[in-house]
């Protein structure tokens, strides 16, 4: 690093660690061979740096140059810290999967002012809504209620459609010449207005349920939609009263395991507790969609 140049400190702590990561990684090849060794227990570091403060309001150290006087001594301590403490002083790897503040559409001084507070991302922001509100946390924040209120609704779970994909058992049922995607889709016509798996308040009937048509042999169905993936981890998906298990989740996207492809009805929590309610056909040849959002 030249010593014109300036770093962020949290650039240079993870540097410090990444190194003595790898001290460690080498301790564990030698212990093949040489059962007693030696280790860092302590790391102690003095600095001779100038502190300065970007206009992100980031902390970042000089170095300082030749003769240059006015410098400030900081000193670092390095200790050892275990599994059980980092997960007790740091957020769950699920959290670390929601939306950040810049991807629920904050400003970037709005997402200074709230990171000082702790709140990083949507599972952060929806913890402290649900303990101080969304009022106190504007007012501390000095973030504008709406502004809060707008990224939460950004972040909310939807489901946009639910599919099966093309990958079924050729042993089971249907045309054994050839896979069953390769038949040319036959799109159900979707209802107007737009689907609600509970009915309008002003309407005396009830909505219709939406129906998914599944080729026989089918073993996934695709779920689509933003921020499926919350804090505590994918939605919960029941066919029948039987839990089905989710093979891959990411926010957009989630498959799920369908051993035994079955008619009936098919429930998917998502993780702000609303349920969506589907109709599971199963039709030997057949392929539609089904299960829109609009």
């Amino acid at each position: 690093m030249p010593s014109e140049g300036s770093f962020p400190v949290e650039d240079f702590i993870t540097a410090i660690t990444s190194q003595l990561d790898r001290v460690q990684d080498s301790l564990r090849v030698k212990a093949v061979n040489r059962p007693l060794t030696y280790a860092l227990k302590d790391l102690a570091l003095e600095l001779k740096v100038f502190v300065e403060m970007d206009q992100q309001g980031k902390v970042r150290f000089r170095t300082s140059g030749p003769n240059e006087a006015g410098a400030s001594t900081v000193n670092l301590g390095f200790t050892t810290i275990t599994k059980p403490m980092i997960e007790e002083n740091t957020i769950t790897m699920a959290a670390t999967r929601s939306p950040s503040l810049q991807e629920l559409g904050m400003a970037p001084e709005e997402q200074q002012k709230l990171e000082r507070m702790g709140v990083s991302n949507l599972a952060q922001l929806n913890r402290l809504g649900s303990s101080a509100g969304v009022q106190t946390i504007s007012r501390l924040a000095e973030v504008p209620v709406d502004r809060i209120k707008f990224a939460i609704s950004q972040g909310q779970p939807q489901l946009h459609g639910v599919h099966p994909d093309g990958s079924h058992d050729p042993t089971i049922g249907g045309p054994k010449s050839g896979p069953i995607v390769s038949v040319p889709p036959r799109v159900t016509p979707l209802p107007s207005p737009p689907i609600r798996t509970t009915p309008p308040p002003s309407s005396g009937s009830p909505a219709k349920t939406p129906v998914i048509r599944v080729p026989i042999g089918s073993r996934r169905l695709n779920l689509k939609g933003n921020n499926l993936v919350g804090e505590d981890g994918p939605p919960a998906v029941r066919l029948n009263d039987k839990s089905l298990e989710v093979l891959q989740a990411e926010n957009d996207h989630v498959v799920v395991d369908l051993p035994q492809a079955e008619s009936g009805t098919l429930e998917i929590s998502l993780p702000n507790g609303s349920i969506e309610s589907f109709e599971l056909s199963v039709d030997q040849d057949a392929w539609a969609p089904g299960g829109e959002r609009t």
